[in-house]
């Protein structure tokens, strides 16, 4: 490359990379130069690791414009390569960068925690859609601050939106904020006589992670504060300075739980057919030793995000802060919880050992008994977890389960995930009602689902249930299934020759549970043991069953038959579900007594449990 042009780049304004799937910013991650790059994606910080220099199609890396960015197909990602010879890039009409010559675009995989970068074959999916901050920035060029709600239909006014908070973040925190929010609207403003604090805090990092794979969503290592960032205002994190930088590496602040970010395609915006708050509203700041100023755009509670490492504890000091209402189960007193709910702030927590809940603070001071709704959620995940196979010969993952509620989520009246969000305009997570209703056993339930090894081929939206059944069951002594009358519909559907993959998700759910009622000395001991059994897979054999459906067939075949002492084949046979020739050979060894094919749980008195003079009757028109 000639002296002139990287003279020319060296000039130029760096540009930003920025992944529409995840808001979050092309880095150099770790490392210097092509032997070493590690390239992914982190905050958009405006730091030099995340500048790009554009020359034609060029991706020359700011930090140091003899290198530029380049695929690397040996391993299917991208790196630094020597701008003598550079690679160009085409960013196409659907958003996607794809390097000269090839069939791949710079793709952010699914799985969490979403840093990685690397090529795939092009799709249309927003995980291979990119933005350039120059692009976004042009949107902007006069135009009107966005009035809330508008319109799902409205890409402009939703790019102009992002570019808005894109702009912020990377605007020097001792400068204005370029651009005004929409704060009034969600989350809510912080009182003017609120009093900024100077507060003391212990990290606790002594513990981090799991010590084991669970094989289900486990919680996060975030330690929750009764602090808030008021937005737009300065804040002070200051750790000490003796603090190793590997160490601070470690604790990232967020500000706001409400970590869901809208878009477009968001099945709650384009279904409401509008977009009803801002589509990001929470921050994250990484910290280092010392004085770390951070400012929130939009303000929210502080929280601290710790990651993998080493264990210790550390103090940390937070200035110009404001309290939010806090309560803490066991702790707070119904005379402190009056004067906690006087804070100005707009929204409230409440924390247990197992769960922390996040409230808009008009709810919570709707909530005359903590305790009770609080031990309600400690009761409910106590319950999840034992009957995911937990119990004191085996301790459930560590950390705490957060239960969000937001304005608009994504999906869903409320959907799964860390954190679970729920959509304000359905539930009220403040009410003691929420905690019993379907909605929490189902949604953390699926936290504790083994889905890719089992229960995702059952039917993820089906095996889920098993969980709120055992709850319902519980708590109230009844079974949804029957209230819906599914088992007498499904029984019917299958006598008239409906498969397991023909059924809807309660027919799917009854297929199970049939076999439950069938052998109610094992009752729900059953399904916990087949967790058990899952967890207790070789990392290997447990690879082996999350890549091969059928074998995710045959394992939960092959337990359940172990489990109840009998062979399973026969109902399998009736409901069309197909077990390899291998696992009836495995239990045929066994000598177990073949189950009869009807297992049906009908609620006709004259019905036997078993089903086979059942089925005689039907058929012969009896019933």
């Amino acid at each position: 490359m000639s002296g002139e042009a990287e003279t020319k780049q060296k000039a130029d304004k760096p540009d930003f990379l920025i992944s529409q799937s995840t808001f979050a910013s092309l880095t150099l991650l770790k490392g210097s130069g092509p032997s070493d790059a590690d390239i992914g994606l982190a905050n958009c910080s405006g730091r030099t690791e995340q500048q790009w220099l554009r020359d034609g199609n060029y991706l020359i890396y700011g930090g140091n414009p003899s290198y530029c960015l380049v695929p690397n197909y040996s391993n299917n990602t991208v790196t630094l390569g020597d701008s003598a010879s550079p690679v160009g890039w085409t960013h196409d009409e659907a958003s996607r960068f794809v390097p000269e010559g090839g069939n791949k675009a710079m793709d952010v995989p699914w799985d969490e925690p979403r840093t990685r970068v690397v090529l795939y074959p092009m799709h249309d999916g927003t995980n291979q859609k990119w933005w350039t901050l120059s692009e976004l920035e042009a949107d902007l060029d006069g135009a009107p601050e966005a009035q809330y709600p508008f319109p799902a239909k409205d890409e402009t006014t939703y790019r102009q939106e992002v570019a808005r908070t894109l702009s912020n973040w990377l605007a020097p925190s001792t400068d204005p904020l370029p651009h005004a929010r929409d704060v009034a609207t969600f989350p809510g403003l912080v009182s003017t006589d609120a009093p900024r604090l100077t507060r003391n805090l212990v990290l606790d990092l002594s513990v981090l992670g799991q010590s084991r794979d669970f094989r289900m969503t486990v919680p996060q290592d975030w330690q929750a504060t009764n602090l808030y960032v008021p937005p737009d205002e300065m804040v002070e994190v200051v750790l000490p300075d003796s603090l190793s930088s590997e160490r601070a590496g470690q604790i990232q602040v967020r500000v706001s739980a409400h970590v869901d970010m809208l878009q477009p395609t968001s099945p709650n915006v384009s279904g409401r057919g509008e977009f009803v708050r801002m589509p990001v509203v929470s921050d994250t700041f990484d910290l280092t030793p010392g004085v770390n100023k951070i400012r929130s755009q939009c303000g929210g509670h502080l929280i601290f995000i710790f990651s993998p490492g080493e264990n210790f504890l550390v103090d940390v000091e937070v200035k110009n802060i404001v309290e939010a209402p806090y309560f803490r189960l066991g702790e707070t007193t119904p005379g402190q919880w009056a004067e906690e709910l006087k804070k100005g702030t707009p929204y409230a927590l409440l924390e247990t050992d197992l769960v922390v809940t996040l409230i808009s603070t008009s709810d919570a001071q709707g909530i005359s008994d903590p305790d009770k709704l609080m031990g309600r959620y400690d009761e409910i995940i106590s319950m999840l977890s034992y009957a995911a196979g937990f119990d004191e010969t085996e301790h459930p993952p560590r950390g705490k389960f957060w239960l969000v509620n937001d304005k608009q989520i994504t999906a869903g009246s409320a959907h799964a995930g860390f954190p679970a969000m729920f959509d304000r305009t359905y539930y009220n997570m403040g009410s003691e009602t929420t905690p019993y209703d379907w909605v929490s056993w189902h949604e953390l339930g699926h936290n504790y689902q083994q889905i890719a090894y089992w229960a995702g081929a059952y039917g993820t939206e089906s095996t889920v249930n098993l969980y709120s059944l055992y709850i319902q069951w519980q708590l109230f002594g009844e079974d949804r299934l029957e209230k819906q009358g599914d088992y007498d519909r499904a029984a019917n559907h299958v006598d008239a020759g409906m498969t397991f993959a023909e059924g809807d998700v309660w027919e799917q759910l009854v297929f199970l549970m049939e076999i439950k009622w069938a052998f109610p000395d094992q009752d729900w001991e059953m399904f916990r043991q087949l967790r058990k059994n899952t967890r207790a897979l070789s990392a290997e054999d447990a690879q082996a069953l999350a890549s091969d459906v059928q074998k995710q067939y045959d394992h939960v075949y092959k337990n359940l038959s172990k489990i109840v002492g009998s062979d399973l084949i026969n109902t399998y046979d009736r409901w069309g579900l197909m077990i390899s020739q291998e696992a009836q050979d495995e239990i045929a060894a066994l000598g177990l007594p073949k189950a009869p094919g009807d297992l049906s749980h009908r609620t006709k008195e004259d019905v036997f449990i078993c089903g086979e003079p059942a089925l005689e009757k039907l058929r012969a028109g009896q019933r």
